[in-house]
């Protein structure tokens, strides 16, 4: 047939990455001149197909979809920064998992899905409401009329999306069962259309009676399952096998040479995109002999100018909320858009990806729905929220002594305000620590919250005084804390907090002031019990809570300390009464961690700190230096005592370079020195120390690490330089993060 009354309908497959194919193909097609007069699609070849059908240009699809951030939403690579909130002092857990309350009591509740899909819900939607919106009586309103399909998992059927909202069709097409979480479109919960059909030629014809039908093939059936694989294991289980043959009476089938690849091997978009263009350039004789019909370029680009001068402005002049209650919507409306004074998408992202940060919310499905009557969006939310409770595991293993388990429980409550209660428990040999806290939430155009605090931890410096070896001058140094802490705070966007609060601090020191010590020698001990008023401010993008290899960190920390001291001699100096003083000091400090430069895979960071302190010396050198503040940037300092790094007031900084072998290997090289404005001179047992002159013997910090970001947490292995008496270098293997509860000293 080759009348110029043809009727052509373009059909998309399915196949993960490789439907990027499709854009090739398009573009071969425009660049012909051969018509498009309707779009049937799958899956990726819905996503493609839906783009296409809204206006957008095969030129502008294939910038989508070759650009990072497209592949972070297809892959759900969510950055930390989306989903570890900044508002909450970070621990060591691997993985928190909801606890349900059933008949059963307490268990486990297994996850639907192995990616995060809020950047690709949030994308969808911006993509496509706004042609949507022409769309929702039906999807031959857009600029080509357009079909997708998907599974309805109860009835095990497929059906035809023909109308609605255009994002919500896309994404019930690509939902790949347990890859991604289903969505409801009706009621009814839907999947990839690929489970049943994932070349539908059929609907092309049934829907709109083509009489041409080209077809382009990303991917055929798949191979045999791979026992490594669990991916491949899915495809073959639940993905029905398809027909890819088109009868050259009535189209032409267009099939990619790509070869194998992953479902998510978006890497590879541009070489997809040429293999789908080169397989329709192929086609081409076969397509000008069965078209007869051309559509030019002119004519075509006023088409999409007609069609989008028709669509409405994006603006939404009310928020919905469904899956709450009327005290729980109150309270996700405040903290989206208090005072409804956002009305644009671009203004309501940051405060959007801060509500999913919430604790107390586990999943939302964001729709815009056009109301032609006021010609204004409605912004429905479909909020899940979280477990009630969730428990949290953890902790590190290492080489060092510094292994630990953690444990944690939170029970959260959601009403006008928001209120959790959390316990935590660390335990290893180097650091113990029980906290049981609890913060109440109030949203608002000024949203702030109130925390009360209640932790016992302890250091234990003696048992990690080796590495590999056995050090020659172990040191028996013992910091037991207690504190009860009141908060009062605000958090502002993702990265920012404000913190005011008052801590009422007990701190017990045991330890020796020589090494040479026997059994039955007792240790001095300095006692400390203080009132703490402190404040911080904080912004922080860093997108890791440790081994961060992108964005920023900036802290300014305030505290001060008023209280008794009080001292008891050991065995080496029996004949010292008991010292007792009472202190007033303070303490500022400031961090600054960036990383500012980045170059393909390297990418340039810099820290710096700087503290300042009035505290005053106490009873003897080894009590001040366990108080003085200390300079920590490389994790394994936090489990030393190193009084070359420790000083009343320092200047300290230095750079750092990340090398990105891969997306989750990193290699780090960073270098610091420390530079205290004076030292602390140790005089030996009994005597009262001095200090040294001014801005003399800086103390120096090198790292070399290989970091493995696995789901878990950072898998590294360091070699590490401090400048210390000894052994200056030490290798070691950690698994898990170094993170300990806040202490009102560090």
């Amino acid at each position: 047939m080759t009348s110029t009354a043809q009727n052509v309908t373009l059909v998309l497959s399915g196949g993960g990455a490789k439907g990027l194919s499709h854009v090739g193909v398009l573009k071969a097609l425009e660049e012909n001149q051969i018509p498009v007069d309707q779009i049937v699609g799958n899956s990726m070849g819905a996503l493609i197909g839906a783009l296409y059908a809204s206006g957008y240009t095969p030129l502008e699809i294939e910038q989508l979809v070759s650009s990072n951030r497209f592949k972070d939403w297809a892959q759900g690579n969510i950055d930390e920064r989306f989903y570890y909130s900044k508002a909450y002092d970070p621990d060591a857990y691997w993985v928190k998992i909801p606890l349900v309350q059933g008949k059963g009591g307490l268990k486990q509740f297994l996850p639907t899905n192995f990616v995060a899909p809020y950047l690709m819900d949030y994308a969808l939607m911006d993509l496509f409401s706004v042609a949507g919106a022409l769309g929702q009586q039906s999807f031959d309103s857009l600029m080509i009329p357009f079909r997708c399909v998907a599974t309805d998992i109860d009835s095990s059927k497929l059906i035809v999306l023909r109308n609605g909202q255009l994002g919500s069709a896309v994404r019930a097409s690509y939902t790949f069962p347990f890859y991604i979480k289903p969505i409801r479109i009706n009621n009814k919960l839907l999947f990839d259309g690929g489970m049943y059909n994932n070349f539908p030629i059929d609907v092309a014809r049934e829907e709109f009676e083509a009489d041409v039908i080209i077809g382009s093939k990303a991917a055929g059936n798949y191979p045999p399952a791979d026992e490594a694989d669990i991916i491949s294991q899915l495809q073959n289980m639940l993905m029905r096998k398809a027909d890819y043959h088109i009868p050259d009476s009535i189209g032409v089938l267009i099939e990619s040479k790509m070869g194998y690849a992953s479902l998510l091997d978006f890497d590879q978009a541009e070489r997809y995109i040429d293999s789908g263009y080169v397989a329709a350039i192929r086609a081409m004789p076969r397509l000008t002999r069965q078209i007869a019909l051309r559509v030019d370029t002119v004519s075509l680009r006023e088409k999409r100018f007609a069609f989008k001068h028709r669509l409405p402005a994006l603006h939404f002049d009310t928020i919905v909320i469904t899956g709450t209650n009327q005290a729980q919507a109150e309270y996700i409306t405040k903290k989206l858009n208090p005072g409804k004074k956002f009305n644009t998408l671009s203004q309501i992202r940051e405060r959007y990806f801060t509500l999913l940060a919430d604790d107390k919310v586990n999943f939302i499905y964001p729709k815009l729905i056009y109301n032609p009557e006021s010609e204004q969006f409605e912004l429905h939310l479909d909020v899940s929220l979280a477990e009630k409770f969730e428990g949290f595991f953890g902790g590190n293993i290492s080489s060092t002594a510094v292994n630990e388990a953690f444990v944690g429980i939170h029970y959260k409550r959601l009403d006008r305000i928001g209120s959790r209660i959390g316990l935590n428990a660390y335990y290893g040999r180097f650091y113990s620590s029980v906290q049981l806290n609890g913060r109440l939430d109030f949203p608002g155009k000024l949203p702030f919250f109130l925390g009360l605090n209640g932790t016992m931890a302890r250091k234990d410096y003696f048992k990690n005084a080796n590495y590999f070896y056995e050090d020659p001058n172990p040191a028996f140094l013992i910091n037991d804390e207690r504190y009860l802490d009141a908060d009062f705070g605000h958090t502002f966007g993702r990265y920012g907090r404000l913190l005011f609060g008052i801590a009422d601090v007990n701190r017990n020191l045991n330890y020796y002031q020589t090494n040479s010590f026997s059994r039955n020698d007792t240790a001095d001990q300095t006692t400390s019990h203080l009132w703490c008023p402190h404040f911080l401010f904080e912004l922080n993008s860093l997108n890791r809570k440790q081994y961060a290899n992108s964005g920023a960190r900036l802290s300014f920390e305030a505290r001060y300390y008023e209280g008794n001291e009080t001292y008891l001699a050991g065995s080496f100096n029996p004949k010292q009464d008991e010292i007792k003083r009472y202190h007033r000091y303070y303490l500022v400090k400031f961090a600054y961690d960036n990383y500012f430069f980045k170059t393909g895979r390297l990418t340039t960071g810099c820290y710096g700190e700087f503290s300042y302190s009035s505290q005053p010396v106490l009873s003897n050198y080894t009590a001040t230096m366990l108080s003085a503040p200390s300079f920590g940037p490389v994790p394994e300092m936090t489990t030393l005592y190193l009084d070359e790094y420790r000083a009343f007031t320092y200047l300290a900084g230095g750079l750092k370079t990340v090398f990105g072998f891969s997306r989750k290997i990193d290699l780090r090289l960073e270098g610091y020195i420390f530079q205290p404005y004076k030292r602390l001179n140790n005089p030996g047992v009994g005597q009262q120390p001095s200090f040294g002159p001014a801005f003399s013997n800086p103390s120096y910090v090198g790292s070399f690490a290989v970091v493995y970001h696995s789901p878990l947490g950072p898998l590294s292995l360091s070699a590490n330089y401090f400048d210390r008496e000894g052994n200056n270098f030490a290798v070691l293997l950690n698994i898990g993060y170094v993170i300990f509860n806040r202490s009102m000293f560090d």
